[in-house]
């Protein structure tokens, strides 16, 4: 099975978490780092880091792009239809930034939708500087499927219920327990701060970064060095929140450190000091299942969160699209293409000689109930027949010999069937036995939502009796719903058992 690969790259480290993503959720395969120096970013040395880790290039990557490198906007449309979001959302993205459009690449997700109206939230990164990181990754090996940013990414440990309540900060939203939490991931060049309130992002934005010499200082103990990068980080944070004016219960009730930041000497304290809500460093729920030998939670937050969202990208922020989406390499496929091409020809060629026999099969029925017809209406009208039609028109009558001739065909009642299926609910058809006056069918539907439509459908011919569902079922490994009809065909004027 395909690993699902979080890749936190920094100057001081690279970490990675692989998941393993199963029916029931996921296990978390592998959590480790290797250590770098200021040239973290060089192709060579970020070559050998992947390797030491282990990455190969079946992994499905996800990594984040700085928050200083990407602008968030949210966005309150008066209405909720996807389409109209999709439609409208360009004019929003294009009046918000201070580029053209074309020179950008953007996503969102919808955050709420309450009242009628939805809260989105979008992300902008510039063409450039997003090609630029792909092509550096290219370059090592590294063909990530999900491009995000980093406080957005966090935003996963959340939705999966994965964060951990000390007692310190149980006590502190004791009174707000639907509050705010505020993740402040910081480390050598880069910090930032995003604040979820009921699951949902209200603030994800990059605040001031340290460089590597200063958090050197800061990490070998020296007190002045610890001031002089939390000062600037705290103000801004203050800044940060105090712009979006949040008061009640989404002003921030605990912090949570993530990163190098959650590990420094005396920084959990000296934030908690600085800022007018606890801080603590983050730990995760028993949930999480991380492997016994794994590295500490904040530093692997943001990794194991990355590896999160590539397991289910759907609905939140991914810049791989347009011409910059992924796409495999297929140079890599050519043998498998091949193999590919060679059986589908086969394949091919096994239904046309089935075709091609069937048709020879059904033109010799064909003939033989010409035979048949024209022998039957020759012994009764005393000529030969071989269209059923005249047949029917010229022998249907009261108590004759004629009168037991099907006023209907099983075909005709099979399309008056299909003609009763919504056209947004067409289920596959796997078997189906049709007479004149009753109808068994087994098929496959999308949902049980289409199941409930088709029955609707065929309610509305009146020569359709009482339909009974004698089965119905989600099919395994599948998210389709397999059913069973049965119902009376009650317009052909024949008795139960019909022809």
């Amino acid at each position: 099975m395909r690993r699902i690969v979080g890749l936190d790259v920094s100057p001081e480290a690279v970490r990675l978490v692989a998941l393993e993503s199963g029916f029931r959720g996921f296990r978390v395969l592998d959590a480790k780092s290797v250590a770098m120096g200021a040239d973290a970013l060089q192709g060579d040395n970020l070559k050998r880091a992947l390797e030491e880790l282990g990455l190969s290039p079946d992994d499905a990557v996800a990594i984040a792009l700085p928050a200083s490198h990407v602008a968030s906007h949210q966005f309150t449309l008066p209405f909720t239809d996807p389409r109209r979001i999709e439609q409208v959302l360009p004019a929003e993205v294009e009046g918000a930034i201070p580029f053209e459009i074309e020179e950008v690449v953007w996503d969102h997700c919808v955050l709420s939708q309450e009242n009628g109206k939805s809260q989105v939230l979008v992300a902008v990164v510039q063409k450039s500087v997003l090609k630029k990181a792909l092509d550096d990754l290219h370059a090592v090996g590294v063909e990530p499927r999900t491009v995000t940013c980093a406080p957005m990414a966090l935003a996963a440990l959340e939705e999966k219920k994965l964060l951990a309540l000390s007692a310190a900060s149980s006590e502190a939203v004791a009174s707000a327990p639907q509050g705010s939490v505020l993740l402040l991931e910081g480390g050598p060049e880069r910090a930032s701060v995003t604040l979820l309130y009921r699951g949902a992002i209200e603030l994800a934005r990059s605040l001031s970064a340290a460089p590597i010499a200063l958090w050197n200082a800061a990490q070998s103990g020296d007190a002045d060095a610890v001031e002089r990068l939390l000062a600037p980080l705290a103000r801004d944070l203050k800044l940060a929140l105090r712009s979006r004016a949040l008061t009640g219960p989404k002003a921030p009730a605990r912090a949570l450190l993530v990163g190098p930041l959650a590990l420094l000497p005396g920084g959990v304290a000296r934030l908690s000091e600085l800022l007018p809500f606890p801080c603590e460093a983050l730990s995760l729920d028993a949930a999480a299942q991380l492997p016994t030998d794994a590295l500490p939670p904040p530093e692997i937050a943001l990794a194991l969160s990355l590896a999160l969202r590539a397991q289910h990208p759907r609905g939140h922020i991914n810049f791989r699209k347009g011409e910059l989406a992924f796409t495999k390499d297929l140079s890599q496929q050519r043998g498998q293409l091949v193999r590919v091409a060679i059986a589908a020809g086969v394949v091919l060629a096994l239904a046309l000689g089935s075709t091609i026999a069937r048709l020879s099969s059904l033109s010799h029925q064909a003939s033989a109930y010409d035979e048949a017809l024209c022998a039957a209406t020759k012994k009764v009208l005393g000529n030969c027949l071989t269209d059923y039609r005249v047949a029917v028109s010229q022998m249907s009558g009261g108590s004759s010999k004629a009168a037991g001739v099907p006023r209907v065909s099983g075909s005709e009642v099979l399309a008056e069937v299909l003609a009763h299926f919504p056209e947004a609910a067409v289920p596959f058809i796997e078997d189906i036995e049709v007479t004149t006056t009753s109808v068994r069918l087994k098929g496959v539907a999308e949902g049980f939502a289409a199941v409930d439509q088709i029955v609707a459908g065929l309610k509305t011919d009146k020569c359709l009796g009482e339909i009974k569902q004698s089965r119905i079922e989600k099919q395994k490994d599948s998210q389709k719903i397999g059913f069973a009809l049965d119902f009376a065909y009650t317009c052909s004027g024949e008795t139960t058992g019909g022809a």
